[in-house]
């Protein structure tokens, strides 16, 4: 298994002071597996959360690469943009705690 390595960051907030943080990981930069979220301490330091939230993005790539090695095929499975998908599940989990 490759190791993950950090993909992206959003952060959310007053554009001067942004309040939350997310790290979105994956194997490339096309497959994000997992983001970590990070709020601000009240000395303004970044402190990363328990909570871990998890793409099905791995899985997804798979199935649809399986299928790309047969070569084309009708029933192959349309690639989304993953990592815009991933960015949006951040946002809405971001918005969901305010």
């Amino acid at each position: 298994m490759a190791q993950s390595h950090l993909i992206d960051t959003l952060e959310f907030g007053p554009e001067n002071a942004p309040e939350c943080k997310y790290e979105i990981y994956g194997e490339d930069d096309k497959q994000p597996q997992y983001a970590t979220r990070f709020v601000r301490d009240d000395s303004g330091e970044w402190q990363p959360q328990q909570d871990e939230i998890r793409f099905a993005a791995q899985q997804e790539q798979q199935a649809a690469s399986s299928t790309m090695d047969y070569g084309y095929s009708d029933g192959a499975p349309e690639l989304r943009d993953l990592l815009a998908e991933a960015k949006e599940h951040c946002e809405r989990d971001w918005q969901s705690r305010q």
